[in-house]
């Protein structure tokens, strides 16, 4: 058909490609992706031929990510925590490299103690051809230590980075937590190399094989992850594969964020009111802080609301994608408006978060009201 999809994408259960191609297990199995490894492992199953795997934070918290809303039956919960097994914690070791199967939206728990007599450590995510996008960061039990991937270290095929910290970050001999967030399925892979002097002493290549062919149009026609991009501005539905929550993602009618600088601040409980035109996206900002979730209501507007939430990239102040709501599914609303639930995320304490407001299609309109409930 012409279009591009990430490699993350075959064989997934859900049809990106317009002929359904990126299902059919020889076009996964000749891409590199192996079937056995895009089954749910811990994650919970949807009912019937979906394929779509659901993480166990997504289970029962109010929100629809099975066709058959089957996430939220209570008792589905209740069997699946009973069940659940976590991923096991993986030891990161200097000059060793540590890999595993991941799964899409999962989050991988690993220990790492910088050794006496060293001074510095690279962690790199720059390896596979079967890896995709990640988050990657190291933190002590408290969280008073805090070590993102580093952007300006960003591996040149996808969403993938390389984790740089010394003896002004960290503390020899000290052990760490270490969370790689994985927004695929497939082969994980980090890389550890460490230096008795300086990162300068750390030589890691950030070459690796770009799986992500998309049209990346600017960043907002496409999540730019190196040469391609997950194509957000066509749509990014992984509960349905239709093409997005409206027929063109998260603003059908023009593809781009509004200007930011015009965006309205929220405050916990406080309601912000005014009027969506036909056609027009509203921003609305507010500051992550403290460790809970929050949630987006906009039970009181008047017409056919559609939520989409990004979170600022703290160094380039680009948008990523959180988390999108279209007709609430948790009780709360008693029409076809949103309300979302952002949980608290620790790589993003800090951080701006946006809230884009649109009309569904682009044709509804009216009198909106979003509260920010903390």
């Amino acid at each position: 058909t012409g279009k591009c999809i990430p490699k993350a994408w075959l064989c997934d259960g859900t049809n990106d490609c317009s002929d359904k191609s990126d299902e059919e297990q020889s076009v996964c199995l000749a891409n590199g992706v192996s079937i056995s490894t895009n089954a749910c492992g811990n994650q919970y199953s949807c009912k019937g031929s979906s394929g779509i795997c659901v993480v166990a934070d997504w289970m029962c918290d109010d929100y629809q990510d099975c066709p058959q809303n089957d996430d939220e039956e209570q008792a589905n919960c209740d069997a699946f925590e009973a069940s659940y097994v976590p991923p096991e914690t993986v030891t990161l070791t200097c000059g060793e490299t540590a890999t595993g199967d991941a799964y899409q939206y999962n989050e991988y728990p690993f220990t790492f103690t910088l050794p006496a007599g060293y001074a510095a450590v690279k962690m790199s995510t720059c390896l596979t051809d079967n890896q995709g996008p990640v988050y990657l960061y190291l933190r002590n039990d408290d969280y008073t230590v805090q070590v993102n991937g580093n952007y300006s270290e960003q591996c040149q095929c996808s969403g993938r980075y390389i984790l740089s910290a010394d003896t002004t970050d960290i503390v020899a001999g000290e052990e760490y937590t270490v969370s790689l967030y994985t927004e695929f399925t497939g082969t994980y892979a980090i890389k550890v190399d460490c230096d008795a002097s300086s990162l300068a002493g750390i030589t890691t290549s950030n070459v690796c094989t770009d799986n992500y062919n998309g049209s990346s149009s600017g960043y907002y026609g496409g999540y730019d992850y190196g040469s391609g991009g997950y194509d957000y501005g066509s749509g990014y539905d992984y509960s349905s594969g239709s093409g997005g929550y409206s027929s063109g993602g998260y603003d059908s009618i023009s593809n781009t964020l509004p200007s930011l600088d015009s965006a309205i601040s929220l405050s916990c409980g406080v309601a912000q009111t005014g009027t969506l035109a036909v056609g027009e996206a509203l921003a609305f900002s507010w500051i992550q802080s403290g460790s809970v979730d929050v949630s987006l209501n906009g039970c009181a507007s008047d017409f056919d609301t559609v939520f989409t939430v990004y979170v600022l990239d703290s160094v380039t102040s680009e948008p990523i994608y959180i988390a999108d709501n279209d007709d609430d599914s948790s009780g709360q609303c008693s029409g076809t408006q949103s309300y979302l639930t952002v949980p608290y995320d620790p790589t993003f304490s800090g951080s701006t978060y946006v809230l884009v407001l649109t009309g569904y299609d682009g044709t509804s309109s009216g009198s909106y009201s979003v509260t920010l409930e903390c």
